[in-house]
């Protein structure tokens, strides 16, 4: 089993959104607001800040197609979005670990 861990912009909500729902994926977390510092800047996920991080966390099973089809997903995602961002960092990260079910 494997974690995805997806890091974005709250502009980019949605769209990570309705890639789960195109892919079937039903289950995952969210976690709005997230703070951080990184590539592309200070985001301060506190308060009244507009500028805030959505992170989705979702496990999925060693299905190297089902990964594949969510990792070109999000990549179609990043391409859609690179020239609004006018050469800058898009604010969107993705991470993979691996995940074992403890309890």
């Amino acid at each position: 089993m494997k974690m995805l861990n997806i890091v974005c912009g709250e502009k980019l909500e949605d769209e990570i959104l309705t890639l789960f729902k195109d892919l079937g994926i039903k289950g995952y977390t969210v976690i709005s607001g997230v703070g951080g510092r990184g590539q592309t800047g200070t985001v301060s996920g506190t308060g009244g800040s507009t500028n805030r991080n959505t992170m989705f966390m979702v496990a999925l099973e060693d299905d190297h197609i089902h990964m594949t089809q969510v990792l070109k997903a999000v990549r179609e995602i990043h391409t859609r979005h690179v020239h609004g961002y006018h050469g800058l960092e898009i604010p969107l990260k993705v991470f993979l670990q691996p995940c074992e079910v403890i309890l």
